[in-house]
């Protein structure tokens, strides 16, 4: 929650704070793009040392350590709900502290409580590592999964790269204010990761992710045709929180089908694939948005429900062995 505190108010002032500097749309995306590759860099040797030294040093696949994998999808949704709680904190006061002391101080206070965050992880019990059971060979439905999700990831982040400047400057949200309709995302996408990791422990991935990827349609076709009505935006905001619901499905739908002995390195490639989709998908809304500041919603409302059914369709050919499984057992 610490983290998703200090990552709310600077996910909410960053790209305003950028523009301030004269940044354009594309140099805002661009720049998004770049900080997700540095996290590529880092998730594959991480996931492999934290298969060997333990989660705790590392926090990769913390949670799926600690928990059954019946439950990994009610687990992360809860963790991943944490998060976006402490969003809720975080981006409200955003525009406040960036009207009063200024974008550089509020971005500041974002870094201090970032830090906070990890200091916090010293107080984990350590898990120990897996014992080793041969070398990391995932069924070949994995790697079909990576090859969809950078689309997915870029899909989930094309309506928000660039929310906060489009509330201030189309939908002429003044900037004290601006935090609130960030927050309500965040609102939204705590709710529905819950609601999401629940569904899929209780009936399955697939009508999960295609229930987040319905809501996230209606979002973006709202948001298209709100205008500067406030009650409106502040609903199809809310909403656009479905962008997020759909990563706690699908993060526990690849855990249970990679052997416990290689959680973490299946988990940090699996992070890789959606860091990339993720970082690209930012740097696109950037284009998408000089061309047009609507072009981000669209292609979302466009592309949701068909991606999300492709990657359906392969969740449910990669965990039908595995329900097999556990009626024959």
């Amino acid at each position: 929650m610490l983290f998703g505190c200090g990552f709310g108010l600077l996910s909410a002032v960053w790209p305003l704070y950028l523009r301030e500097l004269g940044a354009s749309a594309q140099e805002i995306g661009i720049v998004f793009g770049a900080g997700n590759l540095v996290a590529v860099l880092c998730f594959l040797p991480a996931g492999y040392l934290a298969d060997r030294i333990g989660r705790k040093p590392l926090i990769i696949a913390y949670v799926t350590s600690t928990t059954t994998r019946e439950e990994l999808g009610r687990a992360l949704g809860i963790v991943l709900g944490a998060y976006f709680a402490g969003n809720i904190i975080g981006a409200p006061i955003a525009g406040v502290l960036a009207s009063s002391i200024g974008f550089r101080a509020a971005i500041a206070i974002a870094a201090g409580l970032l830090a906070g965050s990890a200091a916090l992880t010293f107080g984990l019990r350590s898990v120990p590592p897996h014992v080793e059971r041969g070398p990391f060979r995932p069924p070949r439905t994995f790697w079909i999964l990576l090859a969809i999700t950078p689309f997915a990831a870029g899909l989930s982040i094309v309506s928000l790269a660039l929310l906060p400047v489009y509330l201030r400057d189309v939908a002429a949200i003044p900037l004290d204010r601006l935090g609130i309709y960030v927050g309500l995302v965040s609102v939204g996408a705590a709710g529905l990761a819950v609601a999401a990791g629940r569904l899929a422990d209780a009936v399955g991935a697939v009508p999960a992710l295609l229930g987040a990827a319905a809501v996230m349609t209606a979002a973006s076709v709202l948001m298209t045709l709100s205008g500067r009505a406030e009650p409106v935006v502040g609903l199809a905001a809310l909403l656009l929180g479905a962008t997020q619901a759909a990563n706690p499905v699908v993060a526990s739908a690849v855990e249970r089908i990679i052997p416990p002995a290689r959680a973490a390195q299946g988990y940090a490639t699996y992070q890789v694939a959606f860091a990339l989709g993720f970082g690209a998908g930012g740097a696109a809304a950037g284009f998408l948005y000089d061309a047009d500041p609507l072009l981000p919603f669209i292609a979302t409302a466009a592309l949701a429900l068909p991606v999300a059914a492709i990657v359906a369709a392969v969740l449910s050919r990669a965990t039908a062995p595995l329900e097999r499984i556990a009626e024959l057992s």
